[in-house]
């Protein structure tokens, strides 16, 4: 479907319809895998000419299949053009790449992706000369503190993983658009329908489409969307192909058909973790669960408007002490290895759920799409072992 017929459709129906067109060769529906390395041409006048005209000429560079998830991608956010990438922090990485330069100050939150962290600390600032200092988002008194006179971009996750502290996006893009800096939010752990950062006001949204935007565990890959202007930045001279960051035909089909349940999946995803919140937070050996959704959390008010009343599909937890004359780390232990429909791994946004311990001792669960009933139950019979 052209853009144009496009307007108007509700997210769900963009999902199904956004970035496809039939085959222009043989006019298949679904959207082929053009699994190719290079591209072929009569004569080199055709090669030189198709770098500028539709970047087909080595995978590395393009592909139909990518092209085709970025369409949809943009569609997703309300953006004007998307950049898809191997992973999430290869979106990351590429696009602070590209707008930020030595002598910049970017302005992190204190709460993002401990592998953003390490990037920001011991590359962007020990290796280009990039200014770089932390403050608290959710507190925009302290976003407006820490601004200088070089500060380029502002950058933060919100919800934040794992502690899920929100970042009220409109207040910080305010502070951004006064002091002409860029603002760019990881948005991974709430994507639409749960919320549209771009709509916002912010400059740059960012997703590992690893999680829910393909929601199979099946395949890596990372996106960024916003303005033409700043995705052709980042594209040309090309972040994503000089450190090889780029996705395979092959990874964006996979995610382009993910895509067609995104509305439908997320919405049980929130379900079942508000189910396992309030459980969690019923239970006398939790101490204390942080879950947007529910009105105990400190920004309640703002999941409300922001994420639409919806919490996300991440619920963490930390457990009382002293349980049973246990050290909190053998309480941890001994709860995850007692959860038998629940898998002990690392990641979210898949049809099974996950739960891990963090490093702080705090306990993650990423709900998935079983029965929550079923969920409540493994929870129940996993709490009754503490105490056995």
């Amino acid at each position: 479907m052209s853009k144009e017929s496009l307007e108007g459709l509700a997210l769900d129906t963009l999902m199904v319809h956004g970035g496809h067109h039939p085959d222009p060769t043989t006019r298949a529906l679904a959207m082929p895998i053009y699994q190719t390395a290079t591209y072929g041409f009569d004569t080199v006048d055709d090669m030189n000419s198709s770098w500028d005209r539709t970047g087909l000429v080595y995978t590395r560079e393009g592909s139909p299949t990518v092209y085709a998830l970025e369409e949809k991608l943009a569609l997703l956010e309300g953006g004007e053009a998307a950049l898809c990438t191997g992973s999430g922090m290869g979106a990351i990485c590429s696009t602070l790449l590209s707008v930020l330069k030595r002598g910049d100050h970017l302005l992190c939150s204190e709460e993002v992706f401990s592998h953003t962290g390490v990037f920001v600390r011991e590359f962007l600032e020990q290796k280009m000369g990039v200014d770089v200092s932390c403050a608290n988002f959710r507190d925009v008194e302290s976003v407006m503190q820490n601004i200088r006179a070089n500060t380029a971009v502002l950058y933060t996750e919100t919800p934040s993983n794992p502690s899920l502290g929100l970042v009220n996006i409109r207040e910080v893009a305010r502070i951004a658009k006064d002091n002409d800096c860029l603002f760019i939010v990881d948005s991974t752990f709430a994507p639409p329908p749960i919320q549209r950062a771009l709509d916002e006001g912010a400059d740059l949204v960012i997703h590992s489409l690893t999680k829910y935007i393909n929601g199979h565990g099946d395949t890596l890959g990372g996106v960024v969307i916003g303005p033409k202007a700043i995705i052709e930045n980042i594209h040309f001279p090309g972040m994503p192909c000089f450190t090889g960051a780029c996705l395979s035909p092959f990874n964006a089909w996979l995610i382009m058909r993910g895509m067609m349940t995104l509305d439908m999946r997320v919405r049980k995803h929130c379900e079942n973790a508000l189910a396992v919140a309030q459980f969690l937070e019923a239970h006398p050996l939790v101490d204390l669960v942080n879950y947007p959704a529910l009105p105990s959390h400190p920004q309640h008010e703002l999941c409300q408007r922001q994420m639409h009343g919806m919490g996300g599909g991440i619920v963490s937890f930390w457990l009382k002490k002293n349980i049973g004359g246990m050290t909190p780390e053998e309480a941890n232990k001994k709860l995850l290895d007692a959860t038998r429909l629940m898998t002990i791994a690392t990641s979210l946004g898949e049809g099974c759920t996950l739960i891990q311990i963090e490093h702080s001792g705090m306990i993650r669960i990423a709900v998935g799409l079983e029965n929550k009933e079923d969920l409540l139950r493994d929870l129940t019979q996993a709490f009754d072992a503490l105490t056995r």
